[in-house]
């Protein structure tokens, strides 16, 4: 059980708590509000900032979103993150992914039937969040002879970092898995 409470809608009493929701709902694209910020509703201030940090990061940019969430996947595969790692597969086969891609991604990431650059990009988002400290030069050379721009690998980096800030969230707080 969650350390803090699943906010249901009709029960918000900020309106601008049920503003962040309403546009959560339209815009992610699922039609609900994952328990990731109904848990955040506590604080409207925390809801609406995640959620903002969420809508630039994974939903907009020059990057594709499946992209940006197989990174948070192969993240939180490598974190143990349950929360973040069911929520964002189950995305991913909603938004179209085949579930042979799906689960190789998981087993076997290096026969998993991606082209070479989606797969560099998730190596080097998957680096950036687990050691950071080996971001050489080299790393960010190997990404732009592939034809990504600095535009698109600061995309990478900016995942990698909220990804490991919903891991440590998720797990930190026992958050429960959405019933999907």
């Amino acid at each position: 059980m969650a350390h803090f409470p699943i906010i249901e809608y009709d029960k918000l009493t900020d309106p601008k708590a049920k503003a962040v929701y309403d546009e959560i709902k339209a815009e992610l694209g699922f039609g609900i509000v994952p328990n990731l910020f109904k848990s955040m509703a506590t604080n409207t201030a925390f809801l609406e900032a995640n959620w903002k940090q969420f809508k630039g990061t994974i939903l907009q940019g020059d990057l594709p979103r499946t992209l940006k969430e197989m990174v948070g996947v192969a993240i939180s595969q490598a974190n143990n993150s349950q929360y973040a790692l069911k929520v964002h597969l189950h995305g991913l086969s909603a938004l179209g992914m085949s579930e042979e891609v799906l689960r190789t991604l998981l087993a076997n990431f290096e026969a998993c039937p991606l082209p070479i650059r989606e797969k560099a990009v998730i190596r080097f988002g998957l680096l950036a969040a687990t050691k950071p400290h080996e971001m050489t030069a080299e790393k960010f050379d190997e990404l732009r002879a592939l034809g990504l721009d600095d535009s698109e690998i600061f995309e990478i980096i900016a995942t990698a970092n909220l990804f490991t800030g919903v891991n440590q969230y998720t797990d930190a707080i026992a958050l429960e898995i959405d019933a999907l």
